[in-house]
Formats: C-alpha cells, structure tokens, sequence
C-alpha cells in the first residue's frame, strides 16, 4: 500500500533578491577584484625606485597568488562558521588595508607583505565567499548568475586603469594608494547586499507517494553522482524511500540543494583529527571523480592565465606597435564581457552541465589559439582575439560551477577551497616550465603549442569519466523505464 501526502518544499529563490545579491558581488569584483591586473600599472614606477622591474613584480604576484590558493581550504571553512556576507565584507576591509598598507613600502619586501600577503587574503575571501553566496541563491540559472557576477570583474578592469593613472597624475603614487584603498572600501557596500539565503526560501507544494516499506538506515543515503532516490524522515523516525513527482528530495531540498542532513546517527565522540577532517570536508578527496575534476580545472586556469601574460609579448614581437597590441587586448577584454552575460543563456538554453561546457569550451580555445599564432594581419587576429575571448570568459565561469556539480551543498566552500589549493599546487611548476620551454625555444608559437598542450591533456583525463558517466546515467534510465 502506498498513500500520497502533500508536503511543502524550501528551494533557492532562483532570482527575487538573488539578483541583489548579484549586483553586490558585481560591485565588489569592480573595485576589489579589478584591481588584481592593475599591478603593473599602479606599481610600475615604484618598483624601478627600488631597483626592481619584471622580477620583482613576478616577486609580489607570485606571493599573492600563493596566498589566494593555499589560503583557499581555511576560508571555506570561515565560511561554514561564520556566513558568505561576513567574509566578503572582511575581504574588501583586508584588501583595502593592504593596498594602504602597500604606500609605505620603501622595498620588494614590504610590497611582498602589504600588497602580496594582506590584499592577497583579503581578494581570497571575496573569491571563495561571494562564489558560495551566489551558488546558495540559484539553481537552475546558476550560470547565468555566475556569469552576470563576474562582469563586474570585467568591467572594472576596464575603469580602473584610467582611474589609477588619473590618481598617479594628479595625486602621487601615495595620494592614489590611499584613493584606491578607499575605493575598495566600495565592496563592504556591495557585500552587504549578500543577505543569508534562508531569508528568501520559497516554499513550494509537492504530491509525495509514500510507500510502507522499512529499509536498512544504511541504505537510505542518497547517491548524488548516480542520480539514486533521494529519503525522507516520517514523524515516527523511520527511513522510507519516496518517490516525488517532480524530482527527489533531501529533508525538504530539491535534488541540486543536498544538505547531507540525511540519515543522521547518534554521534559518537570524534577525537580532533577527525573534526579537522570534517570541518575541511577531506572526504572529497576520497573521490577519484573529484580529484579528476579539480586537476582539470586548474590545468585550464593555468593554460588562460600563462597566455594571457604572454599575449602582449607575442603581438609585439610579430611587430605590432604599441597601440595595435592594446588594441588587440581591448577585443579579448569586450569579447570576455560579451561571454560572460550571453554564453551562459545558451547553455542554460541547451540544457549543458558546466562541466560538458567547459570541456567544449576547450576545445574551442584550443583551434582559436593555434589558428592565432600564426597571423600576422591586424584584422585577422583581432577577430581571433575576440573569438578567444568568449572562450576565455566560458573557462572563468565554468570552473567554480563544474566543482559544485560534484559535491553537496554544504560542501561547496570547502570543495571551492580544495580546487584553489590544487591550483596553488601545480601552478608553480607548469608555469615555470611553460617559461621554459618560451626561453629555450625562443619561439612565441612554440609556447603557445605548449600551453594547447596543456588543454590537450586536460581533454584527455576528462574524456574516459565524462563518457562512463554518461554511460551509468544512460543505463539508468533505461533501468527505471
């Protein structure tokens, strides 16, 4: 016998002040996250002062990107404890101190600390906390959302090189470092907006078939990589399947919004190690699948960031001057823009998983950047610019999402901060060996082959699981008809 209750759901607003949510975060990356690529800028004449050029400015940055990523694990987990909102708010305040810090930097070593370490904690936080809060709001247009988010970065790094340049001009390195920290003070407003998501839940009514069978505690867990039926509580605390019209649920929860609630035994009492473990969520690791999917991802980041550093080399040593470069570098930036509101409309059209996303998405990057390295005509490689550009945008949006795909709701800090850990780990060593290869070879064409390399191996590790995955649904699909 089987009988049908109704019952009511909280799930994600998928909007409603959601979209708050996203104009704070786009507010924040304008003035904080922005200022990441304004080093150079900002710094420049500075670092020639104190007897440094290229090498010390790759000094800082590598500092800094090596507290974003190693520090990534530590604020996921200051996101569990505390909330999305007060780790945004304390990164803009963070990142501001550094960059008022970095005005009295009279060698490389105080801007390694001001500017590597203290703007580099604070730009960690706003990375791994705004990513969750955003997450937290939307299911089904999570991409979208993502994407509109992350223009503000874009959008910034198109402001913020005439406001930089307009403080050195008429304020001084100093007068603009205190201007640009109190600009990044901006974020705290932004941030603000990030309210808790439990604040905006819908409630919604499901027809639930309830079927009375007792099964095995052990048996009830959901499996959320193969898609098996989700368990409900009863109120005399036995663990039935259900079976729901729509879609499975978790403790009230749709399918995309596992809490891990479930199934809950009396605790036993966990020595340290194993609080750490749980508090870090180290059983991801335990996942081939997830491992795979991080290593992935950060092959790709490495691949966009190393050509992104190496572009303005490449078009200068084909012999465009100065402006035909910027100009060149405008078309990726617009283009970046442009695929970051309109790519993931179509993939929410298409009804593609973040993860088949970016893995197209490399594809497409690999045949623009290969075709790219060997023309030489302006009209031609502004074209492929603006064609990498959209690819490059689809690979930054992606990342975060297609991690999320592979783990709980609850987890997704922590997994966001073991995939920046990953990132921090095998950075260092492929980008050194892709200066290698440019060194030895002295060929722009080369190290651009190198770096599609690169993308070519990711292709490789993701395809075998992308296609056993697709197989397992297939076959249980074909089961449950």
């Amino acid at each position: 016998m089987s009988k049908t209750k109704t019952v009511i759901k909280l799930v994600p607003p998928d909007g409603g002040w959601g979209w708050m949510v996203l104009l704070g975060s786009a507010v924040t990356n304008i003035f904080n996250q922005a200022m990441f690529s304004q080093f150079s800028l900002l710094y420049g004449d500075k670092l020639q002062e104190m007897g440094h050029r290229t090498t010390g400015a790759a000094m800082v940055l590598s500092v800094m990107l090596c507290v974003i990523n190693f520090g990534g694990p530590f604020v996921g987990v200051l996101v569990k404890l505390k909330s999305p909102r007060f780790v945004c708010v304390t990164g803009s305040v963070i990142c501001a101190s550094g960059i008022f810090l970095s005005s009295f930097s009279t060698n490389i070593v105080h801007l390694s600390l001001s500017y590597g370490v203290v703007f580099g904690v604070g730009l960690g936080f706003i990375q791994n906390a705004s990513f969750v809060a955003i997450n937290s709001y939307f299911k089904l247009k999570k991409s979208i959302a993502v994407g509109i988010a992350m223009t503000g970065t874009g959008i910034g790094q198109a402001i913020m090189p005439h406001v930089v340049q307009y403080s050195l001009d008429k304020f001084g390195f100093t007068g603009a470092c205190w201007l640009l920290s109190a600009l990044c003070l901006h974020g705290v407003c932004g941030t603000l907006l990030m309210q808790p998501v439990e604040w905006h839940m819908k409630k919604i009514e499901e027809e639930v078939l309830i079927e009375e069978e007792k099964i095995e505690m052990n048996k009830c867990q959901t499996d959320i990589e193969d898609d098996k039926p989700a368990t409900m509580f009863t109120n005399n605390k036995e663990c039935k399947t259900s079976q729901l019209k729509k879609r499975s649920t978790v403790n009230g929860f749709s399918d995309d919004f596992k809490t891990g609630s479930l199934n809950k035994t009396p605790e036993l009492k966990k020595n340290a190690l194993e609080r750490i473990c749980e508090l870090f969520d180290i059983s991801l690791l335990s996942s081939p699948r997830f491992i795979n999917v991080i290593i992935g991802i950060g092959l790709t980041y490495i691949s966009i960031q190393n050509f992104g550093m190496l572009f303005p080399f490449f078009l200068l040593n084909i012999g465009m001057s100065r402006n035909e470069t910027a100009t060149c570098m405008s078309a990726v930036a617009l283009a970046d823009i442009f695929g970051r509101l309109i790519v993931p409309q179509v993939q929410v059209r298409l009804k593609l998983t973040a993860r088949l996303t970016l893995f197209l998405t490399c594809i497409w990057i690999i045949i623009t950047r290969q075709i790219l390295a060997y023309q030489t005509d302006l009209t031609s490689i502004i074209v492929l610019s603006a064609l990498y550009g959209i690819g490059r945008s689809m690979v930054i949006v992606a990342r975060n999402l297609t991690i999320t795909e592979h783990c709980r709701v609850d987890q997704v800090p922590s997994a966001v901060g073991l995939g920046m850990l990953c990132l921090g780990i095998i950075s260092p060593p492929i980008g050194y060996f892709l200066g290698w290869i440019r060194d030895y070879t002295e060929d722009y064409i080369a190290c651009i082959s190198a770096q599609n390399a690169l993308l070519i191996l990711f292709l490789i590790i993701w395809l075998p699981d992308m296609l056993l995955q697709y197989y397992k649904k297939k076959k249980g699909n074909a089961e449950d008809v």
